[in-house]
């Protein structure tokens, strides 16, 4: 192990954390997996063995304050994001934490506020894979008018995953997700970094399935929506509808439609971009190579942390999405639970 060697401690290695974070961690050059901490002992134990970390803690406090572990990836409920995020990070320690920043926007705050005492740190969250391949490329094409002026953008997110009356995930108890809904706060991150955030926004929000039974057999109250309808502004002045529904009846969908003044792009997740000029019938767009991007997110933190070891500022070791980052989607989030609730547009400034 050379002095760049970057420690690595693992709280929560289930779901993505296997099939993504520490996949990605064993194909980086010098990681050194130092200690995971799961729910149990038991599961802990179970993670160490099989992925080779030279530690099972039970306790993931007891995880943070290991002087050989550098880098804290969280991948946990977002209900224990703030409290992990804040201890690692006032533990000198770089911080990546899972999806769905915190529990609301005065937690995703706390965050913030800890990771902006602590400069030397990096803090980053992780990217959705809606982000992929095609980010760069849509970028590119609404910034230097390759659709013509920004007019408006449409997202629909359709499925039947809550629709079960005898299933409840942990996306679905408020005590575990907080605010956070479906895949509205993904989007969310996906539409700041694609078409900029919202300056104003009125939602509708709907629970069809209000009560479901939970594995014991007891009857359990949704308290989180399973129809979310949006419609606004963006900063930039072009008009937008979003449809989030886990109870639909239709075949899946999950993308975004870009229109511009000349020409409009539809974004399908894990699908094939389509383009076509106002007029013309969508069809698959030839994409160059150097406006995609692949999954590269564990060597991206792990790039970013050996330059704050470095000393490279802030600025020039910047990953995405970051704490600030995550702060800018969770105020969408809270705009959508207080329109729902008041029946009146939210400025986004305003929060």
């Amino acid at each position: 192990m050379g002095d760049d060697t970057i420690g690595i401690g693992f709280i929560g290695a289930g779901g993505i954390a296997r099939q993504r974070h520490i996949p990605g961690l064993k194909a980086t050059p010098g990681v050194r997996l130092v200690a995971v901490s799961n729910r149990t002992e038991a599961s802990s134990r179970k993670s160490a063995d099989e992925f080779g970390f030279e530690h099972a803690e039970p306790d993931w406090r007891t995880l943070i304050g290991r002087n050989d572990v550098d880098a804290v990836f969280i991948g946990t409920w977002p209900n224990t994001h703030k409290d992990m995020s804040v201890a690692a990070l006032e533990a000198g320690k770089h911080v990546f934490c899972q999806a769905r920043m915190a529990m609301d926007l005065g937690e995703a705050m706390q965050m913030l506020a800890a990771a902006q005492a602590r400069p030397d740190l990096v803090n980053m969250l992780c990217p959705p894979p809606h982000r992929m391949p095609y980010e760069p490329f849509v970028r590119h094409m609404v910034k230097s008018g390759g659709i013509g002026e920004l007019r408006e953008v449409e997202v629909a997110c359709l499925d039947a995953c809550n629709d079960a009356p005898n299933m409840i995930g942990w996306r679905e108890r408020v005590e575990c997700s907080g605010q956070q809904v479906m895949q509205v706060g993904i989007w969310a991150e996906v539409l700041n970094a694609w078409v900029g955030p919202y300056d104003v926004l009125k939602a509708v929000t709907h629970t069809p399935v209000p009560t479901k039974t939970d594995a014991d057999g007891k009857p359990y109250h949704i308290q989180i929506p399973q129809v979310v309808l949006i419609e606004g502004r963006l900063t930039n002045g072009a008009g937008i509808n979003e449809q989030h529904s886990g109870v639909s009846q239709e075949p899946p969908m999950n993308s975004v439609t870009i229109y511009g003044s000349q020409a409009r792009l539809r974004v399908p997740v894990g699908g094939t971009l389509l383009f076509g000029k106002t007029g013309d019938p969508l069809k698959p767009a030839v994409v160059p190579v150097e406006l995609t991007c692949s999954w590269q997110v564990e060597q991206s933190f792990i790039s970013a942390v050996r330059a704050a070891r470095a000393g490279v500022p802030p600025k020039q070791r910047r990953v995405s999405p970051d704490f600030a980052e995550g702060v800018g989607y969770m105020k969408k989030v809270q705009a959508v639970h207080l329109s729902a609730r008041t029946g009146k547009a939210v400025m986004l400034g305003a929060l």
